[in-house]
């Protein structure tokens, strides 16, 4: 389901920013191609609830390199672009999201956009029927 996520937010990022930025999911150690994005997963958490359901809270960092690290207001113009971009995406499968706890800062002229997408689920029920019941119909006092 991560993986389905990620495809998500490149989708959304795409629709945003067109063909003229690179998405990378994994980290490139060389060649990285600006202006561009960085899609990493932070650290995902199952919280159980009441019975069968549990949340499971994906909490991503999507970095974003500039074309002129100097250049700030480029990078909160796209911070207030994802914002809007990324409130909610939609699935390959064609299910939506929407994203919570939404921030950014820049740090070492890198600007870092942060959000969850959390799921709702329920595990699967597990039901063990019965094999065989015999039992024994009859009245009572009757004749």
């Amino acid at each position: 389901m991560l993986n389905e996520i990620i495809k998500g937010i490149s989708m959304a990022l795409n629709a945003a920013f067109g063909d003229g930025y690179e998405i990378y999911q994994n980290d490139v150690e060389q060649g990285l191609k600006e202006p561009c994005f960085l899609i990493a997963v932070l650290q995902p958490e199952i919280t159980p609830m009441l019975g069968r359901r549990f949340i499971k809270r994906n909490p991503f960092d999507i970095q974003y390199f500039p074309t002129n690290p100097r250049n700030n207001a480029e990078m909160f113009t796209v911070a207030e672009t994802m914002m809007e971009a990324l409130d909610f995406i939609t699935l390959p499968s064609g299910d939506l999201l929407h994203g919570t706890s939404v921030n950014y800062e820049i740090v070492d002229n890198v600007l870092h956009f942060f959000v969850n997408y959390n799921l709702p689920m329920i595990r699967p029920a597990e039901e063990t029927y019965m094999e065989t019941l015999e039992t024994e119909v009859g009245t009572i006092g009757g004749d």
